[in-house]
């Protein structure tokens, strides 16, 4: 467009020149890279160092992870060997349970042969037991077992399970009897452990 002070009558370049919408000198556009290159530059950098802390990391984890992982397994099993020995001397150490010869104790037939409740009654009272009863078990069982209702019957229910041979003494509420024995064989052919001489 010509300007009105323009002492020249338009031609065509003042066609040409109302036809472009930017006027003097400017400046092209700037590549996507160039306009964001500082956020490229951290990203990059963010990323080297991400990969970097994960190598370190995954070095340190297998070298040091693998020890730490041994040491306590090994410190455990150590552990474990010590309590087993400690226990083994322990048991080596103390006497064996005395028992209270004036705890109830309940007989029960579990071997099917008759009369063996009577006769652990009258081997238990000839050595001093002061209250054996009897009973008969429904089913036939296999191996001899003494029972104690509570843990203050413990020390009496092992020295019997020890003079019948049935190993330890378990815990149970199943019978009502302080200390109650599963007979499954005569008195004569139950071997008999270190606490038959109370």
């Amino acid at each position: 467009m010509a300007d009105s002070q323009y002492p020249y009558p338009p031609d065509r370049f003042d066609d040409e020149a109302d036809a472009v919408s930017f006027h003097g000198a400017h400046r092209a556009e700037l590549p996507f890279w160039r306009e964001n290159l500082l956020y490229i530059i951290i990203i990059g950098a963010a990323a080297v160092l991400l990969v970097v802390l994960l190598f370190f990391i995954g070095g340190m984890g297998g070298g040091g992870g693998d020890d730490r992982a041994e040491d306590p397994t090994s410190a455990a099993e150590q552990s474990e060997e010590e309590s087993a020995a400690e226990e083994t001397e322990a048991e080596e150490s103390e006497p064996a349970p005395e028992p209270d010869l004036s705890t109830p104790v309940l007989v029960v037939n579990a071997g099917g042969i008759n009369g063996l409740a009577g006769s652990w009654q009258e081997a238990l009272e000839g050595e001093g037991w002061e209250d054996v009863s009897v009973a008969t078990a429904d089913n036939p069982q296999q191996e001899p077992v003494v029972f104690y209702r509570d843990e203050a019957d413990l020390d009496t229910a092992q020295a019997l399970a020890e003079r019948v041979g049935a190993g330890e003494a378990r815990q149970s509420d199943e019978y009502d009897a302080a200390v109650t024995l599963i007979a499954v064989a005569e008195p004569g052919d139950a071997p008999e452990g270190e606490g038959d001489e109370g």
